[in-house]
């Protein structure tokens, strides 16, 4: 760059520089969102169009997070985040008898689905952000989680029906994750920046236009996600967990456990180092290095066949619980950090095993039932690890704060203890009987 260049110049090039880098990385990421056939099978417009919904969540989630939590000391916290742990479970006494029936009867839909929860939550957003100080800021927000987990529901059926023969469930799975990863973390960043700057009130602003332009991606996904109409029939029945396949409620409890064990860290170590004025540093290890084991979980899940389920779901219980039970023994940041990393690792591989055995596994005209029921059964693990998390987080004061981390890191281990348990046990049983585990060839 000449010495002479003018301000306005030298602002111009970099102006030019950054435009050729922004293309570079866009013409990176589409290569790599339309690699496999994916392009061609629908896959990649389902990555837009998720990728827009995670970041409209994100911000979501940052509005949520700084209006309950954030912004009110430790003690009022632990009651706003009752509140809403309650709130958070009423969705699901909808989701299952209202979403799980209409998304198995209307398979044919689920386009005009994606489209209708992202344009909901788009709405109801814009609107919750003149809503923050008042009465209805809950109610709003638990009819977005409502629309939030049809939207769920509806995209885990429609990755089955774009899922290009070169690419396996548990990979596509890991390839949509890492879409949600990417755009959520840089959404969160953003409405992070936003809450502190102009407002929360602009967080939810930002989402919504997030979420309308989702919604209208969605109307423009290859008509190969629904399923062909079929006449009416009598014979319809919905998901039964308590009669599916062992193939299926093994990493069911697996992950439902694990997510339990993510709620109670989430919460109870937020709340202490709340509540201990903990650094910025120690904050940001300790409850970072979740978003990493997920992360590293997302990298191996791609590489991992959906055929290895049962391998999956020990593999996603034996790390946290060898790691958490160190935590709770030897103490100190870094064999926390690396608890709370390992817990991120196992719940992304239970999920991942989870949804693959479900689209696998499941009837065709039950998977909208099916995720309906395991994504409440994975809430309610969640919300139950989170009250107990709220709970232990009392005990610092008898103890401290290294005594309630090692509990909160002790009772942790405990719950994949309990996972591991039950999977040896259903093991055992299906040998006696006779029953086959081995997976479909399908994945």
């Amino acid at each position: 760059m000449p010495e002479d260049s003018s301000p306005a110049e030298v602002a111009a090039d970099v102006a030019k520089g950054a435009v050729r880098v922004t293309r570079q990385f866009a013409r990176r990421v589409r290569t790599a969102a339309e690699a496999d056939g994916a392009g061609r099978s629908g896959l990649a417009a389902l990555l837009t169009t998720h990728a827009l919904c995670a970041a409209g969540d994100a911000m979501v989630a940052v509005a949520l997070a700084t209006n309950t939590f954030f912004s009110v000391d430790a003690g009022a916290a632990r009651g706003k985040i009752a509140l809403y742990l309650v709130l958070t479970l009423l969705p699901f006494s909808l989701l299952i008898p209202v979403a799980a029936p209409l998304l198995d009867r209307f398979p044919h839909g689920r386009r005009n689905v994606l489209a209708i929860t992202a344009l909901g939550r788009g709405l109801l957003a814009w609107t919750l952000a003149g809503s923050l100080a008042s009465l209805g800021f809950y109610p709003l927000a638990m009819v977005i989680l409502v629309l939030q987990r049809a939207y769920s529901v509806a995209r885990a059926a429609a990755v089955v029906r774009v899922r290009p023969p070169a690419l396996g469930l548990v990979a596509a799975n890991a390839r949509m994750n890492i879409a949600s990863l990417a755009s959520s973390g840089i959404a969160a960043a953003v409405g992070f920046a936003l809450a502190k700057g102009p407002g929360t009130e602009w967080d939810l602003r930002v989402s919504g236009v997030l979420f309308l332009v989702a919604a209208a991606t969605a109307l423009r996904l290859p008509s190969r996600i629904d399923d062909p109409p079929e006449p009416r029939t009598e014979s319809r029945k919905t998901f039964a967990m308590r009669t599916t396949t062992l193939l299926i409620r093994r990493p069911l409890v697996a992950t439902v456990a694990l997510r339990a064990a993510t709620g109670l860290l989430t919460l109870g170590l937020a709340i202490l180092l709340k509540a201990h004025h903990a650094s910025v540093f120690h904050a940001a290890l300790v409850l970072g290095a979740g978003v990493a084991g997920g992360l590293v979980g997302t990298a191996l899940a791609s590489r991992l066949p959906a055929a290895r389920v049962a391998r999956i779901t020990a593999l996603a219980l034996l790390a946290p619980m060898l790691a958490c039970g160190a935590a709770a023994v030897l103490g100190g940041t870094l064999f926390n950090a690396v608890a709370v990393a390992s817990v991120g690792l196992g719940a992304s591989l239970g999920k991942y095993s989870l949804d693959a055995a479900l689209q696998t596994h499941a009837g065709a005209t039950q998977v909208g039932s099916a995720f309906a029921k395991s994504e409440t059964f994975l809430q309610l693990g969640w919300a139950a690890g989170g009250a107990l998390g709220l709970l232990l987080s009392l005990v610092d004061r008898p103890f401290g704060l290294g005594g309630a981390l090692r509990t909160i890191f002790a009772m942790t281990t405990l719950i994949p203890v309990a996972g591991l348990i039950y999977a040896a046990r259903a093991h055992k049983d299906a040998g006696v009987s006779g029953t086959s585990s081995r997976p479909s060839t399908r994945s």
